[in-house]
């Protein structure tokens, strides 16, 4: 019976750390989502500042830096959040990796170390039979 408990600690014990390993994955890949959010948001701003060079060019076919900087300055604020909140996430995913564990399945069958067969502890406690 003792054997069977063992085996039973075994599987719960792997299927715990399979299970952490699982919920360890499907927060890096929150985490990198959020990223690839936060990447598209960038790029939206890039966007409205390349508008916004792009409108003072036009109306008047030079770029004054001070008016360009105040301007732009709002955008330029926005991705400087957005590219610190990105360094935190990619922390945040490194961590999550480096803490990964390897999730070991040991064997929990005992063999005999006579012929190699694997026995139950019912089979090993009997007497062979005399014929």
């Amino acid at each position: 019976m003792a054997r069977f408990e063992n085996i039973f600690d075994k599987v719960k014990s792997a299927a715990g750390k399979v299970a952490d390993e699982t919920n360890r994955a499907a927060k890096k890949g929150k985490l990198k989502l959020n990223v690839v959010t936060l990447s598209n948001e960038k790029n939206k701003h890039l966007q409205a500042i390349g508008l916004r060079v792009y409108t003072l060019i036009d109306e008047n076919s030079a770029i004054d830096g001070n008016v360009l900087k105040e301007k732009i300055k709002d955008e330029i604020n926005q991705i400087e959040r957005i590219d610190q909140k990105i360094k935190e996430i990619e922390e945040q995913i490194e961590e999550l990796q480096t803490n990964s564990q390897h999730v070991d399945i040991d064997d929990v069958t005992d063999e005999d170390e006579e012929d190699g067969a694997v026995k139950a502890d019912d089979e090993k406690d009997e007497e062979p039979k005399k014929e």
